[in-house]
């Protein structure tokens, strides 16, 4: 008995020749539209953020320039033993593909240098979309995980320099850093950057250094070996940011529109249903009126 009733109450609420009612098009037609609101306010959030991250990234950018002169590699690059890898990604999702692109960049790497030798792996992961594409896989290699390192402002001088003391306080032969380039507003380039200990690199560091006469502390040119990391630190943390917003405007942007294009679509079905309706019922007055005379 239940059973028979719950299928007549169902059956009430079928679509008519397989088609949706006119009901459920306008319940759909609203969602979509709301949903169009919440991408297009997102996009506009962005596209005010960027402006700022831009400027910050132009200063990030000058500021690392002149570190680029000075050699940081070894004469002899040996063969590495044990390797940190540091992934920046974003805390927050829709914006394309652009965090899962630093957990594949990490993953091939490591799976690479695996390959090759490398017994010790440490993973140091900056943001949480970072942490859910590798979490499954590589759990146990985490040294930490960090987020919301960028929730009310953007990434400072003094936070780069904490993270670089863990960092450094590691003692592994490589770190491979994976971060996002910043190429245009529809344009990044997913990026590894290659730091080896001071160990490897001090003789080469007192060469360059060699015509210069250093006053200070002994630990100097380990100091501005520390430097640099954190300065480079908070360039990728400026690439990174910028290149997020940039592609959390172009997607909000396609999701807008794509929205729109549905709301079209689904406008234009209820119109016709509407129009299918109407066109029954005055065939089946003309019908009932035709029946009519004839039995006149």
């Amino acid at each position: 008995m239940l059973s028979r009733a719950l299928g007549r109450v169902s059956a009430r609420h079928q679509p008519v020749r397989g088609m949706a009612t006119a009901q459920a098009l306008r319940e759909r037609i609203s969602s979509v539209q709301n949903i169009a609101k919440i991408t297009s306010a997102m996009k506009m959030v962005a596209v005010c953020k960027l402006r700022l991250a831009q400027e910050n990234l132009a200063d990030a950018r000058n500021f690392q320039a002149s570190l680029d002169t000075v050699s940081f590699a070894p004469k002899d690059q040996p063969k590495a033993k044990s390797q940190l890898w540091i992934g920046i990604s974003s805390d927050r999702g829709l914006c394309g593909a652009i965090n899962s692109s630093i957990s594949r960049g990490v993953r091939d790497s490591i799976l690479k240098a695996q390959d090759e030798g490398v017994e010790d792996v440490k993973i140091v992961l900056i943001g949480e979309k970072c942490k859910q594409g590798l979490e499954r896989q590589f759990k146990n290699e985490f040294q930490v995980t960090l987020s919301e390192t960028a929730k009310f402002k953007p990434s400072t001088f003094k936070q780069c320099g904490e993270l670089t003391d863990y960092w450094t306080a590691q003692e592994t032969d490589l770190t491979s850093v994976f971060f996002q380039r910043f190429v245009s507003m529809i344009s990044y380039d997913t990026t590894e950057d290659y730091f080896h200990s001071y160990s490897a690199i001090k003789d080469t560091i007192a060469t360059e250094f060699a015509d210069y006469e250093m006053e200070g502390e002994t630990d100097i040119l380990q100091n501005l070996h520390e430097f640099r990391s954190c300065v480079k630190l908070f360039y990728y943390f400026a690439e990174t940011e910028t290149s997020t917003l940039s592609a959390r405007m172009t997607a909000m942007d396609n999701s807008s529109s794509n929205a729109k294009d549905m709301i079209d679509s689904l406008q234009l079905v209820l119109n016709r249903n509407r129009q299918a309706k109407i066109t029954t019922e005055l065939s089946e007055i003309i019908s009932g009126a035709a029946a009519a005379d004839e039995q006149q």
